[in-house]
């Protein structure tokens, strides 16, 4: 698989919906982006707050546009590490698109390409992050 079809981002998607349920996690959202950043498939689970939709999306795009998964990007913003105006600066550049926390998950192909990312907001960061994880890793499986 070298691109990221629809099939695929909904299998991400549910797996990733269904991972929350098993954790009795609040109401969840679910975005997988293509490799060049544009949304190919979105769930939100009923009550979840609007504003978590661009969350879900900001946390893939910014896992797209720095080439790690977000909670990479948010151990960067959170250290004020060696370059603490980095993910600022990325963000006045785009508009203020990249989300700094984890939830994020690159989709790579079976040669290690990036061909997507996926995005899940609703709980904690790192429940988000659980759940984004089991949707790739599901994904990927034939």
């Amino acid at each position: 698989m070298s691109t990221l079809t629809l099939s695929v981002a909904n299998r991400i998607i549910e797996t990733a919906l269904r991972k929350a349920r098993e954790l009795n996690l609040p109401p969840m959202g679910c975005a997988v982006l293509d490799a060049g950043g544009h949304l190919k498939a979105f769930q939100a689970e009923d009550g979840l707050a609007f504003a978590r939709v661009h969350v879900c999306q900001g946390k893939a795009w910014g896992s797209l546009g720095v080439g790690v998964d977000s909670d990479k990007i948010a151990e960067r913003y959170m250290s004020g590490g060696p370059n603490p105006g980095f993910i600022n600066a990325l963000n006045a550049m785009t508009g203020g698109k990249v989300v700094p926390l984890a939830g994020g998950v690159l989709i790579r192909d079976a040669e290690g390409r990036i061909i997507g990312a996926a995005g899940v907001s609703g709980a904690k960061p790192e429940e988000d992050e659980v759940c984004a994880r089991a949707g790739v890793e599901a994904g990927l499986r034939d």
